[in-house]
């Protein structure tokens, strides 16, 4: 059969609007993905270059919205 290219993201539901996925499909099975990462990007390690210790913690909190206590515990 004929390669199938899929598009999936960054506003899937499954993706939560972090990455998107090249999905290369052959009938129903997947040949090759190419994840495209960076949606989630907000220049943190920039705003930071500047701040002292305590004022990076709350940046911490907005690396990622799924698990923000995660990452002031791993900062800390």
């Amino acid at each position: 059969t004929e390669p199938f290219v899929i598009n999936i993201g960054p506003q899937h539901p499954s993706t939560h609007g972090v990455f998107r996925m090249r999905l290369t499909l052959d009938g129903e099975v997947i040949v090759d993905v190419e994840p495209v990462l960076g949606y989630l990007h907000r220049g943190i390690e920039k705003l930071a270059e500047g701040r002292t210790y305590t004022q990076n913690i709350p940046f911490t909190d907005r690396l990622d919205y799924l698990a923000s206590m995660t990452n002031n515990l791993a900062y800390v």
